[in-house]
């Protein structure tokens, strides 16, 4: 992805999320902020700070799965080094001794209680499972990403969805209008779902896009065997996501997406009939 943004000729800048939740102005002016892959932890400050940046015009993308699913702390490391250790009890969250005084700070699934904020509200979309392996299957084929790949809605892509996959859910808190632009049938640990690929706008003009799929980043050296492992995805795919990528960061790096590129119309009633809808 490094390589890609660099050789668009983009201007770009990089930090961490660590970065991100020590100084909350870390991305402030910037026109788009990327997480490249299994992005699961992080702070409610880093969250925060992210939305934030959101709502003041900073498009965002997720080109992973599984992001922002843990809610973390940060603190002090050996020697007192500050935010060097990561504290996360996980199902274990009755233990945490924040349970008594700092209910939002406990550290479980954001999605969970006691304090439940699930991370489709800002990602529009949310972690399902692992493992799975499947095509991905375009659903929008005219939406503005996908100019130039030359897909029809219901071409595929084998494998190029896993191995952790993330789908629109409406009963949990999700975005309005959001736009599913592919929606995947596959099967984790044998239960059959989707994956999704989604794109909202907010009021300040910002996009947000998630992948819903691990192997977003992985595919663009898809058929070039350069990184030894490319779950067999064939060369075909490396060029439809390359291309995609490409639209995606021509895009945000000019700015609120939505002064810009066409403004998402909802179509999560059509793809999920029946559903009631929680809206963000």
């Amino acid at each position: 992805m490094v390589v890609l943004a660099e050789r668009l000729g983009l201007p770009l800048a990089y930090t961490t999320g660590v970065d991100v939740h020590l100084r909350p102005a870390a991305l402030k002016g910037a026109s788009a902020a990327l997480s490249l892959g299994h992005d699961e932890y992080w702070t409610p400050q880093q969250r925060q700070y992210v939305t934030r940046a959101r709502d003041d015009g900073t498009n965002l993308a997720f080109l992973g799965a599984n992001t922002c699913f843990r809610r973390i702390r940060l603190e002090p490391g050996p020697g007192g080094a500050p935010a060097r250790t990561v504290v996360c009890y996980k199902t274990a969250y009755r233990d945490d001794p924040y349970l008594v005084n700092h209910r939002d700070l406990v550290t479980t699934d954001f999605r969970q209680p006691p304090a439940p904020d699930p991370e489709s509200s800002l990602t529009g979309v949310l972690y399902e499972g692992y493992p799975t392996d499947a095509p991905y299957v375009v659903l929008d084929s005219g939406h503005w990403l996908f100019a130039g790949t030359g897909v029809d809605d219901g071409d595929s892509f084998d494998h190029l969805v896993g191995v952790e996959y993330d789908r629109v859910t409406p009963d949990d808190p999700t975005p309005a209008p959001l736009r599913i632009i592919a929606h995947s049938l596959l099967v984790c640990r044998g239960r059959h779902s989707h994956s999704d690929s989604a794109y909202y706008t907010v009021a300040s003009g910002a996009g947000v896009f998630a992948s819903g799929t691990m192997r977003w980043v992985e595919a663009l050296m898809a058929g070039t065997h350069e990184n030894g492992r490319d779950h067999r995805m064939d060369a075909r795919t490396g060029a439809f996501v390359t291309r995609a990528t490409e639209n995606l960061l021509r895009a945000f790096a000019a700015g609120p997406c939505a002064e810009h590129r066409p403004k998402p119309t909802d179509n999560v009633a059509a793809v999920y009939p029946g559903v009631s809808r929680v809206r963000a």
